[in-house]
């Protein structure tokens, strides 16, 4: 088994992580896991044809075929969501990797062959609800991409999981694809969608809700925020006002995160003196305080970083809902939101933009 094909059996990070070609013989034991279904799981990999751009390589049967043989053979299997992340996420990673003519190919696949397997009644739920996610952000992939939307489909997957699975793990992540669904074609009806949602009995749709409609009141409403940081210093957001803030919210042992890092200590550098400030809220664990701290020495990354000194659940992430990181929020010289949309170059151009440059 090869080093991806590990990191996707432990499910580590959501971030569209995939095995390159793999062969059954050659999948090593390991204590406690069936070969059978390691050997299984090898096949449904191996049809992803591996990181290259060779679309050759590629076996769409395999990649469901071997998938849904798994969770008839194995549906309690620790592996299951692991092929669950790879079925929803096989659409972008073929599309970066091999082209988007394969991306489409898989879409439309995906649409005719895994949509009718929602009628069979033989699924468990901790299945069935996991195809359902996967046939709901292949239908709103394919929205996107051609700009016809077709919001009702989406919303009808979404009240069928309530009804049969209500408490079930993909029911934020739908109401979420179905969100931004609405943020992209009928924006004037999301925060009426938002505060429907507010009061679900599900509290973790509940909390997607409230977490949600706290970051767009941003944009009406200055951010408000006051700490010790790791290293001391006092911090007030509202000392801030008349200057551009950064707020990146990161660990260490966020890969994403720590890409992003180079962008945004270049950034700092080149616009700290013409009004930029960039504050981190730290995700990491309490036990890592000492790690965290000489990562931030060695990295050089002086701006001033919350860190939850009494661990449990970090509150800038519970005030908003966050379920991922890396996240961010680029402040305005008011405190107002501008935009959580920063990766990359679209720092740079948007603090340009603010400062005026």
């Amino acid at each position: 088994m090869n080093k991806l094909a590990v990191l996707l059996t432990a499910a580590i990070f959501p971030v569209g992580a995939f095995a390159a070609a793999a062969q059954p013989a050659a999948v090593p034991a390991v204590p406690g896991i069936d070969p059978a279904a390691t050997a299984l799981w090898a096949e449904h990999a191996g049809g992803m044809g591996g990181s290259g751009s060779d679309e050759t390589k590629v076996d769409f049967d395999k990649v469901l075929g071997k998938a849904l043989e798994f969770f008839r053979r194995y549906p309690d299997e620790r592996r299951v969501g692991g092929i669950i992340v790879n079925l929803s996420s096989f659409s972008e990673w073929v599309r970066e990797r091999k082209g988007p003519g394969l991306s489409a190919g898989w879409q439309q696949y995906l649409r005719t062959h895994l949509e009718p397997e929602l009628k069979n009644p033989e699924w468990p739920d901790r299945i069935w609800e996991g195809l359902l996610w996967v046939t709901a952000k292949n239908e709103a992939s394919i929205q996107f991409d051609t700009g016809q939307p077709d919001l009702a489909l989406i919303r009808a997957k979404a009240d069928g999981l309530a009804a049969r699975v209500p408490a079930g793990a993909y029911r934020v992540a739908v109401e979420s694809l179905y969100l931004k669904l609405l943020d992209r074609f009928t924006p004037a009806e999301s925060d009426a969608f938002l505060q429907k949602l507010r009061p679900n009995p599900n509290e973790k749709v509940a909390a997607l809700a409230r977490g949600e409609l706290a970051i767009r009141a941003l944009k009406q409403t200055p951010m408000e925020l006051q700490f010790t940081a790791l290293d001391g210093r006092e911090v007030d957001l509202a000392k801030l006002r008349g200057k551009v803030v950064f707020i990146d919210c990161w660990a260490t042992w966020c890969v994403p995160c720590v890409k992003e890092l180079p962008h945004v200590k270049a950034a700092y550098a080149k616009y700290r003196d013409q009004g930029f400030e960039v504050i981190g809220i730290s995700f990491d664990k309490v036990p890592d305080r000492a790690k965290l701290g000489s990562f931030v020495a060695d990295q050089a990354l002086v701006w001033p970083h919350y860190f939850n000194e009494k661990g449990g659940t970090n509150f800038f992430g519970e005030r908003y809902n966050l379920r991922s990181i890396p996240a961010t929020f680029l402040l305005d010289r008011d405190g107002r939101l501008v935009t959580t949309d920063t990766r990359g170059e679209k720092l740079e151009q948007e603090i340009r933009r603010l400062l005026r440059l």
